[in-house]
């Protein structure tokens, strides 16, 4: 199948074909450049996503309101997110990565903006949604868009570095929000966070370029390629950008459809059943972890460097995993990782912790579920990546992060009936979510393979 065909094509380069015309040259400075430049937009992403909870003690005590109506918001932006997931991944398919992904910054840079200009609750909701609009769509497209500009034996790794840009972005907001509450309040993180956002997206109106990949697809801009492979440094640059031209070959769009066609629809379903558990876990220990923590009886400190350890471990292993991806294939590596963070789980589910026990104990198993757990659902992007062609490359992350969405919006309303089962109820389903997080990994048949393997599927 062609879905099948081009998964094959895009591991194993061919001379004189633009399927791997980046494959089989050493990754360039302009390369490197732009990677950078597109995951310092998933860092304004992070960093933008966290500002309502870094403001959300001062919003609560100036205007004086339940933090049952706040959830409420972070629902809603929760909504947003995840049709900008889909939007987004339309439009990257349909129009081009660059645009979507500019496009996907400026919406959340204007909300974050105006929202330190609100008066009430209901204008914050309403700007909430619509920045998770442009915060859903920035992860996936610039996946896409990073692992198009990159080779495949580089792939894995620069996916996941783009993926883990998201907590560096929420480090950079604690560290604005400790700065600047204290002595300017809560509007003054909103005005300057949509302020570098907006500044940053003008120069990405001029100096962002397209991705390759997705131009090696449309014929009619063969110039515009062969610009860019002479930046990349390509031996043969005008002939690879030619190749549909001279085939004669007109712009291709597969429909959404494909998604769920006979070629795909495993890896559709698959990827999104392990997304949708992902991300419930990841969203739950965001959100209501340090809540389980004092409910237990331990201090506020101890539950800030509970989710630190998390946070922290989930950085380091992601990078970790995306080492070992290039040596093992990400199969086994994800699946192992999804295994040994519910056995990590069920320690912290039957762990005594009542009445502040075992302190030491929990906050290295909290360690350890961010090394393992947190850092497969980061390297899954790179599977995404690899799972779905470049047609449709944009949507089917997109559809991935939508299922991923929703699984934090189910979060957000089962932690307060988890909490009140303790850790044994809280950790426990954790657990059993990791199972079915490995059960989704041992389905997808479209990961990726070690590095010198001849097939693009095992």
């Amino acid at each position: 199948m062609a879905q099948d065909k081009e998964k094959v094509l895009a591991v194993v380069p061919m001379k004189g074909s633009s399927k791997g015309m980046l494959d089989d040259i050493p990754m360039s400075s302009y390369q490197i450049w732009s990677v950078l430049m597109i995951a310092a937009t998933v860092i304004l992403d992070g960093l933008d996503n966290q500002m309502l909870g870094l403001a959300a003690p001062s919003l609560l005590q100036e205007w004086g309101i339940d933090r049952t109506a706040l959830g409420s918001v972070f629902a809603l932006g929760f909504v947003g997110m995840a049709i900008g997931t889909l939007t987004s991944g339309w439009v990257g398919d349909r129009f081009g990565r660059r645009g979507a992904l500019i496009i996907g910054v400026a919406i959340f840079g204007v909300a974050t903006l105006l929202t330190g200009f609100s008066t009430a609750l209901w204008q914050v909701a309403a700007l909430k949604t619509l920045a998770g609009v442009g915060l859903g769509g920035v992860p996936g497209t610039a996946s896409a868009m990073i692992a198009e500009f990159t080779p495949v034996r580089w792939r894995s790794v620069a996916v996941t570095f783009g993926v883990v840009c998201v907590s560096i972005g929420g480090i950079l907001g604690g560290v604005a929000a400790a700065l600047i509450l204290p002595g300017l309040g809560w509007r003054w993180l909103f005005y300057l966070g949509g302020s570098v956002t907006m500044i940053f997206v003008a120069w990405l109106c001029f100096i962002l370029p397209e991705s390759p990949r997705y131009l090696a697809e449309r014929p009619d801009r063969a110039a515009e390629l062969d610009r860019i492979l002479r930046r990349i440094g390509h031996p043969d640059p005008a002939s690879v950008a030619h190749i549909p031209l001279a085939a004669g070959e007109a712009p291709r769009y597969e429909p959404m459809r494909n998604l769920f066609g006979t070629a795909l629809l495993r890896d559709t379903l698959a990827l999104s059943v392990a997304m949708f558990s992902g991300m419930f876990m990841i969203y739950l220990m965001f959100n209501w972890a340090p809540t389980m923590l004092t409910s237990a009886g331990f201090g506020l400190q101890t539950a800030s460097l509970g989710l630190t350890s998390f946070n922290i471990g989930g950085t380091i292993g992601a990078m970790i995993a995306s080492l070992a991806i290039i040596r093992f294939g990400s199969r086994p590596v994800l699946i192992l990782m999804a295994i040994v963070g519910a056995a990590v789980c069920a320690t912290l589910a039957l762990l005594p912790i009542s009445g502040a026990r075992n302190e030491g104990a929990v906050l290295a198993c909290l360690g350890a579920l961010g090394l393992f757990a947190s850092a497969a659902q980061s390297a899954m992007f790179a599977v995404g990546a690899h799972a779905f062609p470049t047609g449709l490359r944009a949507r089917g992350l997109g559809l991935m992060g939508a299922a991923g969405r929703v699984g934090a919006i189910v979060s957000a309303v089962a932690g307060s009936f988890l909490i009140d089962w303790g850790n044994l109820g809280f950790f426990g389903a954790l657990a059993a979510l990791m199972l079915v997080n490995a059960l989704g990994f041992i389905a997808v048949r479209g990961h990726v393979p070690a590095i010198g393997r001849k097939d693009a599927q095992i």
